[in-house]
């Protein structure tokens, strides 16, 4: 009995491949062959040529004999490029591996006879000019949902579409539902937490959120057609006013930082000591962190502090490889245990910048309504607002926010004493972030300083450490002695 891998492929997401996947099936068993592998490409448009890795891979398998045979049910599955150069050298580079491909409505197909080789150009031919009638045909379509103004493209939860072919009106199905959603997003509340109220993804809360359409009433459409993309507007009708999308969408934009960013299910390894992956590395810029550990006889090393590199290449620079970390773990914890500064209680008072930022939203959706109007009244009323909004940002004077502080009876020091490991590292890490804390090693010792380097070379101090929680302390000492 041989041994087959079949080859399954669908140009898009909402196409099913397992019809194929049933039909080479009972080729192979009626031709008494053992399939030990099938690749299934869903959303793969072979006349882009995103099938070729795939291909590549079978290659590979035949070359290290794990089967001989790629069983399609169709040339078509296999490639639909316009080069047929590039067709030709696949089947070429499956054969010199010593494998063939067989296609399950084309036996003669691949083959090596002359009737096999005019039947693979023929199918071959005919494959690249069904893609471009594939194309052309959809371009024709698009063209005139374009002329016509119509909607296409994907839509965000809670909006469709209705009417004719090529005159498809984009509207929100649920106004109430995307409007709660805003104002639950711009109140504080998490994507996944609302995603459960509506049984949704977080990513399809995210989606309707970015869609500009929901405050600006102008939806962009577009298609790419021999590599040129078209463009044109859909006017739809407005869901939520400009206020509520700015709050929304300034809580997205605040959830973005770094140490908010979702990093995925994964478990998440615990630091060794509260000092690891703190400080950087003055060398290269990445982070220091502490190997200890015990040697094969059980015996425990000397903590060093060692450079783990930047980003995903993580290649260390070397230059912290031989420095123990004990001294500068004392030397920071001598820094914060002996500082009796007072831990502050704050609370922000709110300027009016947020209003501009409003007011800036609005122009934004006044000029996405300039570009879809055609009604000259319309469009005489929208420079009218347009002027009177932009007069109003010129004239905008902006009031800073303010914050209100307060004692809360605790200092640094007995912080830094009271707290575990946890507290510790929150303390260091705000510092840093706050005001830089930067580590040199030198012929005189390892030496921790806080603050930036100005342009004269000196440290400049940031003044305020945010804790988190409405905490913070303002910062005295700007170098450890």
């Amino acid at each position: 009995m041989g041994t087959a891998a079949a080859f399954v492929r669908v140009s898009t997401g909402s196409q099913d491949e397992s019809s194929q996947v049933r039909v080479i099936e009972a080729f192979a068993r009626d031709h008494g062959i053992a399939l030990v592998k099938i690749f299934r490409l869903k959303g793969y448009s072979a006349s882009a040529g995103m099938q070729e890795p795939a291909l590549r891979e079978a290659i590979g398998d035949i070359e290290r004999g794990m089967y001989a045979t790629l069983i399609v049910t169709d040339s078509s599955r296999l490639d639909r490029r316009e080069d047929l150069d590039a067709q030709a050298e696949i089947l070429l580079a499956i054969r010199s591996a010593g494998g063939d491909v067989v296609s399950v409505t084309e036996p003669t197909f691949g083959k090596s006879d002359f009737a096999g080789r005019v039947v693979t150009l023929v199918a071959q031919h005919a494959n690249a000019e069904k893609s471009q009638v594939v194309k052309s045909t959809t371009y024709r379509g698009v063209t005139m949902i374009r002329d016509n103004g119509a909607h296409h493209g994907h839509l965000p939860a809670f909006w469709s579409c209705r009417g004719r072919r090529y005159f498809k009106q984009a509207y929100c199905a649920n106004p109430r539902a995307v409007v709660d959603i805003y104002e639950r997003v711009a109140g504080g509340e998490s994507l996944s937490s609302v995603a459960r109220i509506y049984d949704l993804y977080p990513n399809s809360i995210r989606n309707l959120l970015q869609f500009a359409a929901n405050h600006t009433g102008v939806a962009e459409c577009s298609y790419t057609y021999r590599g040129a993309t078209e463009t044109w507007t859909h006017k739809v009708t407005p869901v939520v006013d400009s206020a509520l999308w700015w709050r929304a969408h300034r809580v997205l934009e605040a959830n973005r930082a770094g140490s908010r960013v979702n990093r995925g299910g994964r478990p998440v390894a615990q630091p060794s000591n509260w000092l690891s992956g703190v400080l950087g590395c003055p060398g290269c810029g990445g982070r220091l962190y502490i190997h200890g550990g015990t040697t094969p006889a059980g015996n425990a090393r000397t903590p060093k502090l060692r450079c783990g590199g930047i980003g995903k290449k993580r290649l260390s620079c070397g230059r912290f490889g031989n420095v123990d970390a004990l001294p500068v773990v004392e030397l920071v914890d001598r820094m914060f245990g002996n500082d009796a500064t007072d831990v502050l209680a704050f609370q922000r008072v709110s300027g009016n910048a947020h209003e501009k930022d409003a007011l800036n939203a609005e122009l934004r959706r006044i000029q996405a309504r300039l570009s879809a109007t055609e009604d000259d009244d319309e469009l005489d009323a929208l420079v009218a607002e347009r002027k009177a909004v932009k007069a109003r940002i010129s004239a905008f004077a902006v009031v800073p926010d303010s914050f209100d502080y307060a004692p809360t009876g605790q200092t640094v020091a007995q912080m830094w004493g009271e707290g575990d490991d946890a507290v510790r590292r929150g303390v260091v890490i705000a510092v840093r972030d706050s005001c830089g804390l930067s580590l040199t090693a030198d012929g005189g010792g390892p030496r921790v300083t806080i603050g930036h380097s100005g342009a004269d070379g000196h440290e400049e101090m940031g003044g305020i450490v945010d804790l988190g929680n409405g905490l913070c302390f303002r910062l005295r000492t700007p170098e450890t002695p």
